[in-house]
C-alpha cells in the first residue's frame, strides 16, 4: 500500500470480490480500505487462501493493465532494502503516474499483457530477431577486449565490463552496436544517460543502427502522456530496448540482457527523491538479480567503476596504451621548473611563450585556437596603482570595475561611476588591473595577432 508508515511496508492481504476477479492480476493498480480510508496499492500476487481468518474486500482496480512486472517488482524490493527506503517509495520511481488517455490509446490494439501475453511477446522477440546478421565490431576494435564484448552480448551471456573510452570516442556510436550485439541475441537492453543531449545522440545512434521503432525513450522530460506511452509500450513488449535518463533505470523490458549506464560519475544519476538511489547502483542490482550484462561506460572511471574491476565482478575495456597515447591531445604546463628556465617571465606574462608559440604555429596551419578565462568583462576587479588596495565604491564599499580600455570606473554592485576616485589608504588615484576579465584578454589576443578574427563567447 502507498503509505508513508515504515512500518507498513509489508504485503497485506485481501479478498477479491467476484466482479473484479477478471481484473485483479498481479501487476495492477488497486484501492483499497486501510484504518478507514481509502488509499492507493499494488497488486503483488493471487493466492487461493490465506492465514488471515478475516479480510476486507478489494475496494477498486484503478486499470486492469498490469504496469508492475514482476522482474521490476523484486528489483524495487531489493532497491528499498538496500536505500533503508520503503517499497511504496520505489514504486514510485519506478512506474510512471497513470495517464488515462496513453493508456487507452496504447491498450486499445494490444490486449494487457498477462502471463499468455509474455510468452507471445517472447515469441516476437524470437521472430524479430531471426536472421539478423552479426554485429559488426569494427567500433571496437581500438579495445583488445572489445570484440570478446560485443560476441558475449550476442550470445547471451552475462558479460559485466567497464569501458573507458578513449578521447574523441564517439560513444553513442560504440554503445549502439552493444544494444544491437544484445539484440542479435534475442534479448533486450536499458540504457540510462545523464541529460537530455546524451539521450538525443544516443536515441539518433540506435535509430540507425536498430532502424525506426526498434526502441522508445522513457524521460520525465517528455511529459506525463509521452512517459506512460513508452512504458506500456516497453511493458507490452513491443519494443526490445529502452533508452532514457535515470527514469528509465526501472524500465520493464522482456527478455533483459543488457543494462549500461554512460558517464556514471555525473551527479544527474543521482535520484533526489527519496529512499535517493543512484541509476547506476540500480542497474548494477539488477544485473545481479536477473543474470544479465552490465556496461558502465565514461571517458573517466569512478571510483565506484575501479572498484567493480578490483573486485572482479566486472572487466575493464580499456585501450592499448599505445592508443591511449595516439589519441590523447598532448599537454603542456607552463609553470614548470624546465620552462621557467626558458622563459622566466612565464610567471608573470600574460600569454608565455609557449602558449604564444603553440597559438602561432596552430594559426599558421589553419587551426583554430581556444583561450579559456575565469572571468568575464573587461577589468572586473581593479586596484590602487600606489598602494596596492582593492578599490571598493566609496557608496556602497562594492568592488569597482573598468568596462573599457578609456572607461570610467564603475560599481559592480550599485552601478555608480566613480570617476574622482581617490584611494582611502593612501590617497593614490591611479588604478591597475587586479583581475583581467575576457574581453581584455581578446583585446590582448588581438594586438599579438594582428589580423587573425578573435571571438569572445560568454554569458555577456
Amino acid at each position: 500500500m502507498d503509505v508513508p508508515l515504515p512500518h507498513l511496508d509489508r504485503p497485506f492481504d485481501y479478498l477479491v470480490p467476484e466482479a473484479l476477479d477478471a481484473d485483479a492480476r498481479p501487476g495492477v493498480r488497486v484501492k483499497v480500505r486501510f484504518a478507514g480510508q481509502l488509499v492507493d496499492g499494488w497488486l503483488l500476487e493471487r493466492a487461493e487462501s490465506s492465514e488471515h481468518p478475516k479480510l476486507a474486500y478489494l475496494e477498486k482496480v484503478v486499470s486492469p493493465v498490469p504496469v508492475l512486472s514482476p522482474e521490476v517488482a523484486r528489483l524495487a524490493r531489493a532497491v528499498a532494502d538496500r536505500y533503508a527506503g520503503s517499497l511504496a517509495d520505489v514504486l514510485r520511481l519506478a512506474v510512471p503516474p497513470r495517464h488515462a488517455r496513453a493508456e487507452k490509446a496504447v491498450t486499445a490494439a494490444d490486449a494487457p499483457p498477462s502471463a499468455d501475453a509474455d510468452a507471445d511477446a517472447d515469441a516476437d522477440a524470437d521472430a524479430r530477431v531471426g536472421g539478423r546478421a552479426e554485429v559488426d565490431p569494427r567500433g571496437w576494435r581500438d579495445y583488445p577486449a572489445g570484440p570478446a564484448l560485443l560476441r558475449a552480448l550476442t550470445d547471451g551471456k552475462p558479460a559485466r565490463a567497464v569501458w573507458s573510452a578513449l578521447p574523441g570516442e564517439d560513444w553513442a556510436d560504440r554503445y549502439a552496436d552493444a544494444v544491437a550485439a544484445t539484440v542479435a541475441g534475442g534479448r533486450g537492453a536499458v540504457v540510462v544517460v545523464a541529460d537530455a543531449r546524451d539521450l538525443d545522440r544516443l536515441d539518433a545512434a540506435l535509430t540507425a543502427v536498430l532502424g525506426a521503432g526498434r526502441h522508445v525513450r522513457l524521460t520525465a522530460a517528455d511529459g506525463p502522456a509521452r512517459r506512460y506511452r513508452a512504458f506500456l509500450t516497453a511493458r507490452t513488449g513491443e519494443v526490445d530496448v529502452v533508452v532514457g535518463t535515470r527514469a528509465a533505470m526501472f524500465a520493464p523490458v522482456r527478455r533483459l540482457g543488457l543494462v549500461a549506464i554512460w558517464d556514471d560519475g555525473d551527479d544527474l544519476h543521482a535520484e533526489p527523491r527519496a529512499p535517493y538511489p543512484h541509476a547506476r547502483d540500480v542497474l548494477l542490482t539488477r544485473a545481479q538479480l536477473g543474470d544479465v550484462a552490465a556496461l558502465v561506460g565514461g571517458y573517466a572511471r569512478t571510483a565506484e567503476a575501479q572498484l567493480l574491476v578490483e573486485t572482479g565482478w566486472a572487466r575493464e575495456v580499456v585501450a592499448d596504451r599505445a592508443v591511449v597515447r595516439a589519441r590523447t591531445p598532448a599537454m603542456a604546463p607552463t609553470g614548470d621548473d624546465p620552462q621557467l628556465a626558458r622563459d622566466p617571465g612565464a610567471a608573470s606574462a600574460r600569454l608565455p611563450s609557449l602558449a604564444w608559440t603553440t597559438a602561432r604555429d596552430a594559426l599558421r596551419a589553419d587551426l583554430p585556437v581556444l583561450v579559456q578565462v575565469p572571468r568575464r568583462g573587461y577589468v572586473p576587479s581593479v586596484a590602487c596603482a600606489d598602494c596596492r588596495a582593492p578599490a571598493r565604491c566609496p557608496h556602497c564599499a562594492g568592488p569597482l570595475a573598468l568596462p573599457s580600455a578609456q572607461g570610467t570606473p564603475a560599481c559592480r554592485w550599485c552601478g555608480r561611476v566613480a570617476a574622482a576616485y581617490a584611494c582611502p589608504e593612501c590617497g593614490g588615484r591611479r588604478l591597475r588591473a587586479s583581475v583581467t576579465g575576457a574581453r581584455r584578454t581578446a583585446e590582448e589576443l588581438g594586438r599579438a595577432f594582428p589580423g587573425v578574427p578573435v571571438r569572445t563567447s560568454g554569458r555577456e
